[in-house]
Protein backbone atom coordinates (compact mmCIF):
# COMPACT_ATOMS: atom_id res chain seq x y z
CA UNK A 1 0.00 0.00 0.00
CA UNK A 2 1.50 3.28 -0.98
CA UNK A 3 0.18 6.61 0.78
CA UNK A 4 0.62 9.39 -0.60
CA UNK A 5 0.28 13.24 0.23
CA UNK A 6 -3.26 13.53 -0.87
CA UNK A 7 -4.65 10.73 0.11
CA UNK A 8 -6.77 11.17 3.09
CA UNK A 9 -5.17 8.08 4.83
CA UNK A 10 -2.27 10.10 6.07
CA UNK A 11 -2.68 12.57 8.78
CA UNK A 12 -2.26 15.97 7.26
CA UNK A 13 -0.05 18.86 9.67
CA UNK A 14 -1.74 22.09 10.49
CA UNK A 15 -0.76 24.82 8.09
CA UNK A 16 1.92 27.10 9.77
CA UNK A 17 3.95 30.03 8.24
CA UNK A 18 7.31 29.44 8.50
CA UNK A 19 9.62 31.88 10.77
CA UNK A 20 12.90 30.98 8.89
CA UNK A 21 14.44 30.61 5.91
CA UNK A 22 15.23 26.73 4.59
CA UNK A 23 19.38 27.68 4.80
CA UNK A 24 18.97 28.84 8.20
CA UNK A 25 16.76 25.64 9.62
CA UNK A 26 19.04 23.33 7.64
CA UNK A 27 22.20 24.88 9.24
CA UNK A 28 20.58 24.81 13.09
CA UNK A 29 19.68 21.12 12.43
CA UNK A 30 23.49 20.27 11.43
CA UNK A 31 24.49 21.02 14.66
CA UNK A 32 22.03 17.68 15.85
CA UNK A 33 23.42 14.30 16.17
CA UNK A 34 21.81 11.77 14.40
CA UNK A 35 22.00 7.96 14.23
CA UNK A 36 23.26 6.74 10.98
CA UNK A 37 20.75 3.43 9.83
CA UNK A 38 20.32 1.73 6.58
CA UNK A 39 16.75 0.91 5.92
CA UNK A 40 15.67 -2.30 4.11
CA UNK A 41 12.54 -3.55 2.31
CA UNK A 42 11.51 -5.99 -0.35
CA UNK A 43 9.61 -3.77 -3.40
CA UNK A 44 6.25 -4.63 -5.04
CA UNK A 45 8.20 -6.16 -7.93
CA UNK A 46 10.53 -8.29 -5.56
CA UNK A 47 13.87 -6.46 -6.02
CA UNK A 48 15.85 -5.27 -2.72
CA UNK A 49 15.37 -1.94 -1.32
CA UNK A 50 17.50 -0.03 1.10
CA UNK A 51 18.51 3.69 1.78
CA UNK A 52 20.53 5.21 4.76
CA UNK A 53 18.56 7.09 6.78
CA UNK A 54 19.04 9.52 9.64
CA UNK A 55 15.85 10.58 10.84
CA UNK A 56 14.67 7.96 13.33
CA UNK A 57 13.61 7.71 16.97
CA UNK A 58 11.65 5.32 19.52
CA UNK A 59 7.77 6.56 19.82
CA UNK A 60 6.17 3.68 22.00
CA UNK A 61 7.10 0.94 24.54
CA UNK A 62 3.68 -0.38 24.75
CA UNK A 63 3.29 -1.57 21.84
CA UNK A 64 7.02 -1.15 20.42
CA UNK A 65 7.00 1.55 18.09
CA UNK A 66 9.40 3.79 16.04
CA UNK A 67 9.36 6.50 13.23
CA UNK A 68 11.42 6.87 10.03
CA UNK A 69 11.07 10.18 8.29
CA UNK A 70 11.66 9.69 4.33
CA UNK A 71 12.09 12.63 1.80
CA UNK A 72 9.12 12.12 -0.64
CA UNK A 73 11.59 12.98 -3.85
CA UNK A 74 14.06 9.53 -2.62
CA UNK A 75 13.16 6.92 -5.38
CA UNK A 76 12.68 4.63 -2.74
CA UNK A 77 9.83 6.34 -1.00
CA UNK A 78 7.10 4.70 -2.62
CA UNK A 79 8.12 1.38 -1.81
CA UNK A 80 9.40 1.55 1.53
CA UNK A 81 5.66 2.82 2.53
CA UNK A 82 4.22 0.07 0.67
CA UNK A 83 6.04 -2.41 2.27
CA UNK A 84 4.92 -5.60 4.15
CA UNK A 85 8.04 -5.33 6.79
CA UNK A 86 11.15 -3.01 6.86
CA UNK A 87 14.81 -4.09 8.45
CA UNK A 88 16.66 -1.00 10.30
CA UNK A 89 19.98 -1.55 10.85
CA UNK A 90 21.99 0.52 13.36
CA UNK A 91 25.35 1.28 12.04
CA UNK A 92 28.44 1.41 14.63
CA UNK A 93 31.64 2.94 14.36
CA UNK A 94 33.39 1.23 11.46
CA UNK A 95 30.32 1.12 9.68
CA UNK A 96 30.33 4.38 7.58
CA UNK A 97 30.98 2.92 4.15
CA UNK A 98 27.70 1.06 4.59
CA UNK A 99 26.22 4.41 5.25
CA UNK A 100 27.88 6.47 2.18
CA UNK A 101 26.93 3.00 -0.50
CA UNK A 102 23.47 3.27 0.71
CA UNK A 103 23.32 7.40 -0.31
CA UNK A 104 24.51 6.91 -2.93
CA UNK A 105 23.76 6.58 -6.61
CA UNK A 106 25.16 2.40 -6.95
CA UNK A 107 24.19 -1.43 -6.76
CA UNK A 108 24.17 -1.16 -2.74
CA UNK A 109 23.49 -5.19 -2.35
CA UNK A 110 26.27 -6.36 -4.26
CA UNK A 111 28.88 -8.28 -2.26
CA UNK A 112 26.67 -8.06 1.26
CA UNK A 113 25.99 -10.81 3.06
CA UNK A 114 21.87 -10.77 3.22
CA UNK A 115 19.38 -12.97 4.75
CA UNK A 116 16.98 -12.99 2.51
CA UNK A 117 13.81 -12.73 5.17
CA UNK A 118 10.31 -10.78 5.02
CA UNK A 119 13.00 -7.70 4.42
CA UNK A 120 16.54 -8.48 3.39
CA UNK A 121 18.93 -8.39 6.52
CA UNK A 122 22.20 -7.09 6.01
CA UNK A 123 24.01 -9.95 8.35
CA UNK A 124 27.00 -7.71 8.95
CA UNK A 125 24.94 -5.52 10.93
CA UNK A 126 24.84 -6.64 14.26
CA UNK A 127 22.01 -4.64 16.11
CA UNK A 128 18.60 -5.34 13.68
CA UNK A 129 15.35 -4.03 14.18
CA UNK A 130 12.60 -5.70 11.82
CA UNK A 131 9.32 -3.65 12.02
CA UNK A 132 5.60 -3.72 10.18
CA UNK A 133 4.61 -0.51 8.61
CA UNK A 134 1.79 1.33 11.38
CA UNK A 135 0.50 4.64 9.28
CA UNK A 136 2.03 6.87 7.49
CA UNK A 137 1.96 11.15 8.24
CA UNK A 138 2.19 13.99 6.58
CA UNK A 139 5.46 15.76 7.26
CA UNK A 140 5.80 18.40 4.46
CA UNK A 141 8.27 17.65 1.71
CA UNK A 142 9.13 14.05 3.84
CA UNK A 143 6.66 11.23 4.76
CA UNK A 144 6.45 10.48 9.04
CA UNK A 145 6.23 6.53 8.66
CA UNK A 146 5.17 4.67 11.66
CA UNK A 147 6.60 1.31 12.59
CA UNK A 148 5.63 -1.84 15.04
CA UNK A 149 8.74 -3.39 15.98
CA UNK A 150 8.45 -7.21 15.85
CA UNK A 151 11.64 -8.35 15.91
CA UNK A 152 14.86 -7.50 17.46
CA UNK A 153 18.72 -8.96 16.47
CA UNK A 154 20.77 -7.90 18.84
CA UNK A 155 24.09 -10.57 20.10
CA UNK A 156 25.28 -8.30 22.79
CA UNK A 157 22.27 -5.71 24.56
CA UNK A 158 25.87 -3.36 24.29
CA UNK A 159 26.77 -4.16 20.92
CA UNK A 160 25.52 -2.11 17.85
CA UNK A 161 25.12 1.56 17.46
CA UNK A 162 27.06 4.64 18.56
CA UNK A 163 27.41 5.41 14.45
CA UNK A 164 26.02 9.20 14.29
CA UNK A 165 25.76 11.73 11.25
CA UNK A 166 26.74 14.96 12.80
CA UNK A 167 28.01 18.19 11.23
CA UNK A 168 27.62 16.86 7.79
CA UNK A 169 30.24 13.87 8.86
CA UNK A 170 30.38 10.92 10.29
CA UNK A 171 31.72 10.49 14.15
CA UNK A 172 31.46 8.10 16.98
CA UNK A 173 29.62 8.51 20.25
CA UNK A 174 30.90 7.23 23.78
CA UNK A 175 29.14 6.75 26.81
CA UNK A 176 29.65 9.52 29.30
CA UNK A 177 29.35 7.75 32.87
CA UNK A 178 28.84 10.78 35.55
CA UNK A 179 26.46 11.80 33.19
CA UNK A 180 24.53 8.62 32.59
CA UNK A 181 24.51 7.59 36.45
CA UNK A 182 23.15 11.43 37.16
CA UNK A 183 20.05 11.51 33.99
CA UNK A 184 18.98 7.95 35.16
CA UNK A 185 18.05 4.96 33.16
CA UNK A 186 14.12 6.71 32.37
CA UNK A 187 15.28 9.36 30.93
CA UNK A 188 15.53 8.12 26.96
CA UNK A 189 12.34 5.58 26.95
CA UNK A 190 11.23 8.02 23.90
CA UNK A 191 14.24 9.92 22.89
CA UNK A 192 15.42 10.18 19.48
CA UNK A 193 16.85 12.99 17.52
CA UNK A 194 17.30 13.66 13.38
CA UNK A 195 15.82 15.03 10.54
CA UNK A 196 15.91 14.27 7.21
CA UNK A 197 17.52 10.99 5.56
CA UNK A 198 20.65 10.70 3.72
CA UNK A 199 24.32 11.62 4.16
CA UNK A 200 25.22 14.64 2.64
CA UNK A 201 23.89 17.24 -0.81
CA UNK A 202 26.70 15.16 -2.28
CA UNK A 203 25.36 11.56 -1.90
CA UNK A 204 22.42 11.26 -4.79
CA UNK A 205 19.33 9.59 -3.87
CA UNK A 206 19.63 9.39 0.13
CA UNK A 207 19.89 13.43 0.51
CA UNK A 208 18.62 14.83 3.43
CA UNK A 209 17.03 18.09 3.42
CA UNK A 210 18.31 19.57 6.30
CA UNK A 211 21.22 17.24 7.33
Amino acid sequence: MIIRRDDPRTTPLPHIAPSVDADTFREAMAQMAAPLTVLTCYAPDGRMCGLTVNAVCSVSLAPPMLLVCLSRANLSHDAVVGARELCLHVLEPGQQDLALRFASPVDRFRGLDVHPGTAPELTDVRLRVSCEPAGALDGGDHTILLGRVVRVVSPDRRDGGGLVWHRRGAARVSPMRRLNENIGENFGGGIGAGLGNGLSEGLGEGLSATA
